[in-house]
């Protein structure tokens, strides 16, 4: 969003939902900007009913008091809803308030739908009620986040712009020391498997996670080469400790999890063309020789590898800023949804079918100390 000289563009008008992790980084990021305008928070704790949206965020005081009233919502009519509720063990609740908000004819930008960063790809059971209500409401929807999100669709259509005969593509995330940088046992033991016995399948895997929220992914690049997919194939193994492994968490038991790869990839002509690797690690896990290491030893991130002519390799590092503690994978996640607001509420009604080039102007500006 742009204006000329002379010219003054009104504020965007915003309703934010979820103070989370990431929601909270986000509601920090609308009160920060000047083209936004916070006019309410929805929450669902009980604890938080009433309290500042400010207090909410580690910002001063706003004079927004937090909500868990859907119709107040909704009798604000705001020009877009910033929805960073959890979908953890909630996913039908997600997507039922996703529908209201559009039915009632308000625009909605989100982090909790992962699997409609690519609606095309998507499962029917979040694409086909999210588009009948954008068709109802005469709203538009845009999911986003930063991997899968900006950083797995974008990064690798600008590197694409730049290649001739490609052979494969593959991005490797590599999340090590989860301990340190995701210190939340229950994800780690429950949904990765850290802690478990061998043969334990973990949930994100036994319940299809991995399929729905990458899924898309590997499809959007398959299309975007314009490969045909004969199918999705997930592969995935466990690694077991060695010894008793100290971590920040505590103990990890010999024989027991202490790392996860999986690879989802798109399959053309039996052989893979598109793909996306995880490797899942906490301090103290001994690295297997079979797995392919990171460019940098021991650093975490993304590494891009475009085989072809000619060769590509990006390797992406999200750090925190010295001045911020905030978790940089929470803090792209977030942006990336904020950034999206003024695009989205400007955008034809429907679900915007791919994802956006970039915000329309970043225009938070640091802060003088």
């Amino acid at each position: 969003m742009t204006s000329s000289p002379g010219t003054t563009t009104a504020k965007r008008r915003v309703v934010h939902v979820g103070t989370g992790t990431t929601g909270s980084v986000a509601l920090r990021a609308i009160i920060d900007d000047p083209a936004l305008d916070l006019i309410g928070v929805k929450v669902s704790s009980p604890t938080k009913m009433g309290t500042d949206a400010g207090r909410l965020c580690g910002r001063p005081d706003v004079g927004i008091a937090a909500t868990d009233d859907v119709a107040a919502v909704l009798d604000a009519k705001p020009d877009c809803i910033a929805y960073c509720a959890t979908a953890v063990r909630r996913e039908d609740e997600v997507i039922a308030d996703i529908v209201g908000y559009l039915e009632a004819g308000i625009n909605v930008v989100t982090i909790s739908a992962i699997p409609m960063v690519y609606p095309k790809a998507a499962p029917a059971k979040w694409r086909d009620p999210i588009e009948k209500a954008a068709q109802n409401g005469n709203a538009t929807f845009y999911a986003t986040g930063c991997e899968p999100g900006f950083v797995s669709l974008n990064l690798p259509t600008a590197l694409l712009t730049g290649a001739g005969v490609i052979d494969s593509y593959r991005m490797d995330e590599y999340a090590l020391d989860l301990d340190l940088s995701y210190p939340i046992w229950e994800v780690l033991h429950e949904s990765m498997g850290f802690g478990k016995p061998h043969g334990h399948v973990p949930i994100r895997i036994a319940v299809g996670k991995v399929n729905n929220d990458w899924e898309p992914v590997v499809r959007y690049i398959a299309d975007t080469l314009s490969v045909e997919v004969d199918r999705v194939a997930l592969d995935w193994e466990t690694i077991l400790a060695p010894d008793d492994l100290d971590t920040a968490l505590g103990v990890i038991p010999k024989d027991t999890i202490c790392a996860h790869r999986w690879q989802l990839a798109a399959i053309h002509d039996e052989r893979p063309v598109v793909s996306v690797q995880y490797f899942a690690t906490v301090t103290s896990t001994p690295w297997p020789d079979t797995w392919p290491r990171p460019t940098q030893p021991g650093k975490g991130g993304m590494v891009f590898r475009i085989e072809g002519s000619p060769n590509m390799t990006l390797d992406l590092h999200l750090d925190p800023s010295p001045n911020d503690a905030t978790n940089p994978g929470v803090a792209a996640t977030a942006m990336a949804a904020i950034n999206a607001i003024p695009a989205v509420i400007d955008a034809r009604p429907g679900l915007l079918p791919a994802p956006l080039a970039g915000p329309s102007i970043v225009t938070r500006q640091a802060r003088r100390r």
